[in-house]
């Protein structure tokens, strides 16, 4: 408690004061300016400040407007009209509580929030409102008592005390009483208890009032007025006028004549007091065949011809009902007495011995087989009781074997076939005056036999079917008839054994086919069909069905290969034919139309006519495309048509267009300056053109018209390098024009030409410019070094893959070592055959033979020798890519020897000098050397030259080879996928110890791996057949390996 007074103590002494809550209570409705209270007393701020202000929160708070809070003072009073019910914040609230915000401040520091609860007290200001100002209910008189019918209930809209409390019923000897239960949000649920039973024919409606009260003092009140209609329900019965009539009618009253009327009321209304009458079912057969009542009118009429009968009496049963869903029914008796009047004919009684409704006989019974008893009685006497009878047939006949009875027998053979059944009439008369007679007529069924087979509506039946059929799909229906009937009539239908899967429906006599028809295997079946009867023993007829199945578009059309290769040459004329697209059809209408997808249609320079054709549409140029890939449809006449598509690839083979273009020297670029103190094989100028054919047609080399500036420079024409060749002089200081041709290897070549100018100046070379040079020169082997160390790791590598390969090979010969090897003779190979010699081993002394496996393809060979024949071509065309041809370069040892393969020692007229060692400018090898170099890898030092002399031409010769002879299982061989081994001495270690080039491998007439100043380093080269089989034929007798 002391902290509590200390803390006081604190806030108090604070220039803010912490706020407190305030609460307060006002009735709704109260005048404006009621006093509420005063803020600064129950806050217990007391103050002498004069500026002290007590101000509302109400940007915030809209409420604010419902109060008026002096200033200066603090008192807290109305300020506009309070209706508790309109607001917002107070609907479905059971207490309705405003918060407000008060500042209380000073001109100073002083400043406190007050925080304002005011309760507004509900007044009794609403009466209870019903939504309608009447109801309308429809009660069933036969409610019963405590039932409920629910009302809508009374809103007020005040709460609490003051809502609804209370329902009554005014007046209160209404038949009806009250009850309500009082929802959670204020509303109530109001149900009408029947407190009596109803009579709607008593009273039939009622009207009262349902009173609402609310809790106030006084009440407030709200009233509904009810209107009640009763319904009947059916609760009285048709009640006769009399229990019982009596009557005498004479025996020959007329048929419908109305003999009584009777009258049933019903005090019901609608259906439930609407009378029918009819007769009661419970009662003589004979009453209900003589007599008749109108349902409406209650008449009582004959139906049929009465007969006197001494005593006898007819008892009628009438009903009287109403028409409810429920009907009620009272009866009466109405006694009918006959009189006598006049004579009556003979009654006749036909009793049927087979005890159905018609007489039956066998077709096979025989005469005076009895089928009917007949009995005749009149009760008439004297001559008007005597009778005698007879019988309307052919086929039956009358016999008499008791005083009034007879039999009816067979009189003649019965045939069902012929006719089935027999109406027989009998006709009784007696002898009265005069004579009345009577007739009675039953029919006679001939009984069936089995005496007749079924048979089919056609000898055979023929039916079209399409192909791909619906599995179990209905073809056809085969009917077969039988003249007898009955089970001997009832027909099953069988299929007769058959390879095909058909299914017949043994009752209906459909044909099914449990497969699907396929008219490409199987255009016509012929099926038997067997229909037999159910007779004993069984009769069976036959037929024939023909099923013809018809062709549908089931087949896509087919394309001979998955896919189309075309090549055409570029600038063919417009309409080029590029190829022919073939496809079949396995269905009848082969007839097959080409087309391009639509997705290419415009897009691409061909056409594809309806037959296959592709044309071009446009002149083209490879240039600008090289290859062509689209699809084709190709689509039959079906219908609906089937397609299938395939790819088509067109080549543009290149024709040689285009010149070459000078990009150096050019139209704005054509000088070069040196100095005349330029060194000697220097490179001045690199020539660059740029032809954008393909192939030999790209290929440019260089030749100059000049022959006077030769002795200066050189032109290599394969490189485009302008070489300075000597040392200048002072003297051959000025200007020198070349006139520059760069052609390419089309046929025919193209050429341009442009004019170089070359000034030599008198100017020294500047020092800064040879430093560069030695810069230049250390970045060079600088570059070297690295691709020399690349190269070496490339030999290691290779070398342990070749180890890798001897080992897998040598294993892989224990393992077939039972496989027989062959020996090649002097033979030739074919120049299209040989790609690649893989000389895995050398040559041995020991083991002098060439052997190869047995898979050979494409050869001829004899019994007596193996000849490969390869054929006669002259030229070897082999393309190797830029890094196959490094990696020759990169790995073979050269050497030095003379033979057709080396070049000529006399032609140095190229740009380079006859030597073989690399340059020796100080700069090292340059780039014609490498792109230049052929090198062989070799096993030991080889003389073409004298070996190619002691081997006949244009084929491989091992005559010295002792081993015998081995068989081959095969007639042909391909160079490409079988390895050529030989078992050679291992090589000798590089006596050169390093690259050299070979320019003695160069020839005009074309050498093995090799080529002129003509080719490029595009890896095209041009092998003389002769030479590759006598080099071939030295180097394996000598132990070369050739790369």
């Amino acid at each position: 408690m002391a902290f509590m007074k200390f803390l006081g103590t604190i806030i108090i002494c604070l220039p803010v004061i912490l706020g407190q809550i305030l609460h307060y209570n006002v009735s709704e409705e109260s005048p404006l300016g009621t006093m509420i209270g005063n803020i600064a007393t129950d806050a217990n701020i007391t103050s002498s400040d004069l500026t002290m202000e007590f101000i509302f929160l109400s940007q915030s708070n809209p409420l604010t407007s419902l109060f008026h809070l002096e200033e200066k003072s603090g008192s807290l009073s109305v300020g506009m009209r309070i209706d508790r019910e309109s607001l917002s914040e107070c609907k479905f609230q059971t207490e309705c509580l405003l918060n407000l915000d008060v500042i209380c401040r000073n001109s100073g520091s002083f400043y406190q929030k007050l925080e304002l609860k005011i309760k507004i007290l509900d007044i009794n200001d609403n009466s209870p409102t019903f939504p309608e100002d009447s109801a309308r209910l429809s009660v069933s008189e036969g409610s019963l008592v405590g039932t409920s019918f629910p009302i809508e209930g009374a809103v007020d809209r005040d709460g609490g005390h003051f809502s609804v409390n209370l329902y009554r019923v005014v007046p209160e000897t209404a038949p009806f009483s009250v009850q309500f239960q009082k929802n959670v949000d204020g509303s109530s649920l109001v149900r009408l208890i029947l407190k009596k039973t109803l009579d709607r024919e008593q009273q039939k409606s009622y009207q009262f009032q349902i009173v609402a009260e609310d809790g106030g003092n006084p009440a407030n009140v709200g009233s509904l007025v009810v209107f009640v209609d009763v319904l009947d329900i059916n609760d009285h019965q048709p009640v006769f006028s009399q229990t019982h009539y009596n009557l005498t009618v004479d025996e020959d009253v007329a048929v419908n004549t109305t003999i009584l009327t009777l009258t049933a009321r019903d005090e019901d209304e609608g259906l439930n007091g609407d009378v029918i009458y009819s007769l009661s079912p419970r009662q003589d057969e004979k009453i209900l065949k003589l007599f008749q009542v109108v349902p409406t009118s209650g008449s009582l009429q004959v139906k049929e011809s009465l007969i006197f009968e001494p005593g006898k009496q007819y008892r009628i049963i009438v009903e009287a009902s109403d028409r409810a869903k429920q009907p009620l029914m009272s009866q009466t008796q109405v006694t009918v007495n006959v009189r006598d009047t006049h004579n009556n004919p003979p009654r006749i009684k036909v009793d049927l011995l087979s005890n159905t409704d018609k007489a039956q006989i066998l077709e096979s019974a025989s005469p005076n087989a009895p089928i009917a008893h007949v009995t005749v009685d009149d009760p008439d006497t004297g001559y008007n009781g005597k009778i005698n009878c007879s019988i309307q047939s052919e086929k039956f006949q009358l016999q008499k074997f008791n005083v009034l009875e007879y039999k009816v027998v067979v009189a003649q053979a019965l045939d069902r076939e012929v006719q089935s059944e027999y109406r027989v009439t009998v006709v009784c008369q007696d002898e009265g005056n005069p004579p009345l007679n009577a007739s009675s007529t039953f029919n006679v069924t001939v009984l069936d036999e089995n005496d007749h087979s079924p048979i089919f509506t056609k000898p055979s039946y023929v039916v079209q079917t399409q192909e791909d059929n619906n599995i179990g799909a209905s073809l056809i229906r085969v009917s077969a008839s039988d003249k007898d009937i009955g089970k001997n009539a009832e027909i099953t239908y069988r299929l007769q054994s058959s390879k095909y899967n058909f299914l017949i429906d043994p009752r209906s006599g459909l044909i099914s086919a449990q497969f699907r028809l396929d008219r490409e295997e199987t255009p016509l079946i012929t099926l038997g069909v067997l229909a037999v009867d159910g007779g004993s023993p069984a009769r069976t007829g036959t037929t024939s069905v023909i099923i013809k199945i018809t062709d549908i578009n089931d087949n896509k059309p087919e394309f001979q290969n998955q896919s189309f290769e075309f090549a055409i040459q570029e600038n063919a004329p417009k309409y080029s034919s590029v190829g022919l697209l073939v496809a079949t059809d396995k269905d009848e209408n082969e007839k097959i139309t080409f087309s391009l997808l639509p997705q290419y249609n415009g897009g691409i320079p061909f056409e594809i006519l309806p037959n296959g054709t592709i044309r071009t549409t446009e002149v083209l140029d490879r240039e600008t495309i090289a290859n062509y890939q689209f699809s084709v449809v190709a689509t039959d006449s079906g219908s609906p048509p089937q397609q299938s598509s395939v790819k088509i690839s067109i080549d543009v083979l290149d024709m040689n267009d285009n010149a070459p273009i000078f990009m150096f020297p050019s139209d704005n670029n054509s000088t070069v300056i040196i100095s005349y103190q330029t060194l000697p094989h220097t490179v001045i100028a690199h020539l660059d053109t740029r032809d954008i054919d393909q192939g030999l047609n790209s290929t440019v080399t260089y030749v100059t018209r000049d022959r006077n500036y030769s002795h200066i420079f050189q032109l290599n024409s394969l490189s485009g390098r302008l070489i300075l060749m000597k040392q200048l002089t002072t003297a051959e200081i000025g200007k020198y024009k070349l006139s520059i041709i760069a052609q390419d290897k089309g046929t025919p070549p193209r050429t341009s030409e442009r004019t170089m100018t070359i000034v030599v100046t008198s100017q020294p070379i500047p020092e800064e410019a040879a430093e560069a040079d030695d810069h230049k020169y250390f970045l060079i082997a600088i570059a070297i070094s690295c691709v020399t160390i690349v190269i070496a790791v490339v030999i290691i590598l290779t070398i342990c893959l070749i180890k890798r390969a001897d080992r897998l090979r040598q294993k892989y010969h224990e393992q077939h070592k039972s496989e027989p090897y062959i020996e090649i003779p002097a033979q030739r190979f074919h120049q299209n055959a040989i790609d690649s010699l893989n000389c895995s081993g050398m040559l041995d002394k020991d083991t002098p033979e060439l052997q190869l496996y047995p898979s050979l393809h494409n050869s001829q060979i004899s019994t007596k020798g193996i000849t490969a024949n390869l054929g006669q071509d002259d030229k070897i065309h082999h393309q190797l890519s830029p890094f196959t041809l490094h990696h020759v370069l990169g790995t073979s040892t050269s050497y030095r020897g003379g033979s057709k393969l080396a070049r000529k020692g006399g032609d140095n007229s190229s740009d380079r000098s006859g030597e073989i060692t690399p340059s020796d400018s100080g700069r090292g090898g340059s780039e014609d050397d490498l792109n230049t170099s052929i090198l062989l890898s070799h096993c030991s030092s080889i003389d073409f030259e004298n070996n190619k002399n002691n081997t006949p031409r244009k084929e491989l010769s091992f005559s010295s080879f002792n081993k015998p002879r081995t068989s081959v299982q095969g007639n042909s061989f391909n160079a490409k996928n079988n390895v050529l081994q030989t078992k050679l001495p291992p090589p000798p270690r590089n006596v050169f110890g390093g690259f050299q080039r070979q320019e003695s491998l160069y020839s005009d007439a074309g050498s093995f791996c090799g080529h002129d100043d003509s080719t490029t380093t595009s890896g095209s080269y041009v092998l003389d057949q002769e030479d590759i089989f006598d080099g071939l034929n030295s180097s394996l007798h000598r132990g070369q390996c050739i790369v």
